[in-house]
């Protein structure tokens, strides 16, 4: 492995989550709503290790999978609506805060046992036990660093996080004891999708080894990718031409935004029930502009209802996008984040377009 910042920190955090964990029976797994890969994946395969230790677990997520992760284990397990039984441990993944969980996260308050696990630099820490790996490429790094610490407490073996895997192969099979094949495709599957098939700057040197040991699995990596990336329906290409039509470039062509909005919904998809879906088809738009050549700042406008938006920024190599979407209540990382702002677009567009200069 490779240095992690404030790695000492993380031992003892390690330890309360165990002890949590240990002593609940019924342990429900949140993500963030409009969940992408990394979100997806890492309940799941918390799901799966949780299960392996005997627990009951709830899967919960405000909104559908999308399609093209459906693919993964424990897709079908996935519930939109909360437990009605009393729930023992609540356990948050990839979520910088509890309020990104979606509407009726105050339904989870009640829960006096709640773990945090994450990645966000801007995550507010607000488990009662929390481990969040800035330096990490996805939350599914952070897990793969979580079971490996189990694996080797379970079998009385040195390790923490951060150490390298032992090279004696038995021991290093008990380390990696609690990672089987399903996990090992979830888990690769959120550092794949975070780190923009290793084309961003998360792609670390630990991100690329971790991937190696997945492979080792016969995860079919392949196979993954084209589940990911190549299985994507008609109607998100229709969106898609919709939504260029909208490209636009500002500050000398640093800036450049696109839009994905309710009429186009409406264009596109006959009834509404297809339209909440195909809500989920503008996922990583803001990639098609952050791509243009000359491009620092790339910005998504999503409609999320009249006059609400959601935005998904994303930076290509040195201005922090982060500190425009906490102007707004959101957050993420330097190079990817996100908020929601409320307003007229044109208002919103000129506000947000000020605050981008301001990080170039």
């Amino acid at each position: 492995m490779y240095n992690l910042s404030n790695i000492n920190s993380f031992s003892a955090n390690v330890d309360e989550i165990f002890h949590l964990i240990e002593t609940s029976k019924k342990i429900l797994i949140v993500t963030h709503e409009n969940p992408e890969g990394d979100a997806i994946s890492s309940a799941m395969s918390m799901g799966m290790f949780l299960k392996s230790l005997d627990k009951e677990i709830y899967l919960y997520d405000k909104d559908p999978i999308p399609l093209n992760l459906r693919f993964l284990p424990w897709s079908k397990d996935f519930s939109q609506k909360f437990p009605a039984e009393p729930i023992d441990l609540l356990i948050v993944v990839d979520c910088g805060e509890l309020q990104r969980i979606g509407d009726g996260y105050e339904n989870l308050l009640s829960i006096n046992r709640i773990i945090n696990i994450d990645h966000h630099f801007t995550n507010n820490n607000f488990g009662h036990a929390n481990l969040v790996i800035p330096d990490a490429s996805s939350t599914g790094e952070v897990l793969f660093y979580l079971f490996a610490a189990y694996g080797a407490k379970e079998n009385k073996i040195e390790y923490k996080i951060g150490d390298e895997l032992p090279c004696k192969i038995e021991e290093r099979q008990k380390v990696l004891s609690k990672i089987n094949k399903d996990i090992a495709i979830c888990l690769y599957a959120s550092i794949l999708t975070d780190t923009g098939s290793f084309r961003y700057a998360s792609a670390t040197k630990n991100a690329f080894y971790i991937a190696s040991v997945l492979n080792q699995y016969d995860i079919n990596p392949a196979k993954i990718a084209e589940e990911i990336y190549e299985t994507k329906p008609q109607e998100q290409y229709r969106l898609l031409a919709k939504s260029l039509a909208t490209l636009e470039l500002v500050q000398d062509g640093k800036i450049a935004s696109m839009i994905g909005s309710k009429q186009m919904l409406n264009e596109v998809f006959e009834n509404n029930e297809n339209q909440q879906k195909g809500m989920a088809l503008f996922e990583n738009f803001v990639n098609y502009p952050r791509s243009i050549n000359g491009v620092e700042i790339a910005i998504f406008f999503k409609e999320a209802s009249f006059n609400e938006y959601r935005l998904s920024f994303r930076a290509k190599s040195y201005a922090n996008v982060a500190k425009v979407a906490e102007k707004y209540g959101g957050g993420g990382h330097k190079f990817a984040a996100g908020c929601k702002v409320s307003g007229d677009l044109n208002n919103i567009k000129k506000d947000i377009y000020e605050y981008c200069r301001e990080v170039l």
